[in-house]
């Protein structure tokens, strides 16, 4: 399917233990390899903030947050709806969605921030796309990079300068289990428990032969269940980094331990534990993506991250 992005992200490994605690987060570097793992002694790349020269820059004043990731600005005296780039933050009737608001609220409403377009001016509801920074005492604050840190946002693999490195801190902010990616950020619907399904990404095939648009009966993601017991994922959602596809597993969804099921984007096709998500459009990025799955409250059971390969 389409790429988003020229810039890849080294995909990691998701939780493999049952408990609450989550693993320690690899190193990152800049690579073309698609994998699950990285070298041992891989190095991080750290890509600082780029600001326009002064004369250049243009400045905004933050006058309302309407989620965790678009606030209305006045800019250079014109009323203004700005989508940060590069990041996607929970609507505000999903999980954590109002505490992504509140978080962007408290770094950003009533301040004076610079404002950087990147190489995409405007989304499909007429939004600025915009990078934001807080200049003040203590440095410059990279707004778009923050919520992600924080837990409050989803990195967008779409081929922004910083896409790898906001790729990497998100998987820094899963396996800390900040912010959304808390083990019961959504709750508990048995009350206080110690550990969540071992469900895991097995195998995903996102860039099956042929047009895109011509291979969704071989494009597809496995599931499995590493655990211990048998876990219903009757309602779960499948999706992918963007805000639009979503999949929901039917009722009396059940995996038995080992057992996996496979999601087919088309509507036909895949191998015989099939379910069929018949989208209109191809769902599994060729430039980069990831793979989140929801239980019911909303709690992210499942983050798989792949790198993709160049378009």
């Amino acid at each position: 399917m389409r790429a988003r992005g020229i810039f890849v992200v080294i995909a990691l490994s998701i939780v493999t233990a049952a408990c609450n605690t989550r693993p320690q987060a690899p190193e990152f570097i800049d690579s073309t390899t698609t994998t699950t793992t990285l070298p041992s002694g891989s190095v991080a790349t750290t890509t600082q903030p780029t600001l326009p020269p002064l004369e250049e820059r243009v400045t905004g004043t933050v006058i309302d947050v309407i989620d965790g990731d678009t606030v209305e600005m006045t800019i250079e005296g014109t009323p203004t709806t700005v989508r940060l780039l590069g990041i996607n933050a929970p609507e505000r009737t999903e999980c954590w969605g109002d505490e992504a608001t509140v978080i962007l609220s408290n770094l950003v409403l009533g301040r004076e921030l610079l404002v950087v377009s990147g190489e995409e001016d405007l989304d499909g509801f007429g939004r600025a796309l915009r990078f934001l920074y807080l200049e003040d005492g203590n440095g410059v604050e990279f707004v778009n990079g923050y919520m992600v840190a924080e837990g409050s946002a989803v990195a967008i693999q779409n081929g922004n300068p910083y896409a790898a490195d906001l790729k990497a801190s998100e998987a820094r902010a899963y396996q800390s289990g900040k912010g959304m990616w808390g083990t019961y950020a959504c709750g508990s619907s048995e009350g206080l428990e110690a550990d969540r399904p071992v469900i895991r990404v097995s195998e995903i095939s996102y860039d099956p032969p042929g047009p895109d648009d011509d291979a969704m009966s071989s494009e597809y993601v496995t599931i499995v269940n590493e655990g211990y017991g048998r876990v219903s994922i009757a309602g779960w959602v499948l999706r992918d980094e963007s805000s639009s596809n979503r999949f929901t597993f039917a009722g009396g969804t059940v995996l038995a331990v080992g057992e996996s099921i496979t999601v087919v984007t088309g509507c036909d096709g895949g191998p015989s534990n099939s379910v069929y998500w018949c989208s209109d459009t191809p769902v599994w990025s060729n430039g980069g993506d990831t793979v989140i799955v929801n239980d019911t409250l909303g709690n992210a059971v499942i983050w798989y991250s792949y790198s993709g390969s160049n378009p």
